[in-house]
């Protein structure tokens, strides 16, 4: 007959394999961090379904998408000059008016 604390330890020690296991599983199918914030200012084109156009002051136009968890500072209208905060997925986190 095999001790009861073998069989405890036994256990345990599955327990924690599985356990350990599916944290690994959980993290190799985790989407990749995404890049670091990036910052864009330039002269606010237009805004169309929640897609602003900016044109940045080297002549590139670039879209970043915003929504209702985007930080608006100042009231941002068409031809303004702009500064926001843009996610790896083209996110703007923050839109502010600037001078």
């Amino acid at each position: 007959m095999v001790p009861i604390h073998k069989v405890v330890g036994v256990m345990a020690c599955s327990f924690l394999l599985c356990l350990g296991l599916s944290n690994a599983a959980q993290a190799e199918n985790a989407p990749a961090p995404s890049e670091a914030p990036k910052t864009i200012t330039g002269e606010l084109l237009c805004i169309a379904e929640g897609d602003y156009f900016v044109k940045m002051k080297d002549g590139k136009e670039v879209r970043m998408h915003a929504d209702k968890t985007t930080q608006m500072i100042g009231q941002i209208k068409t031809g303004d000059s702009i500064e926001a905060k843009v996610n790896g997925q083209d996110h703007a986190m923050l839109i502010r008016q600037t001078q």
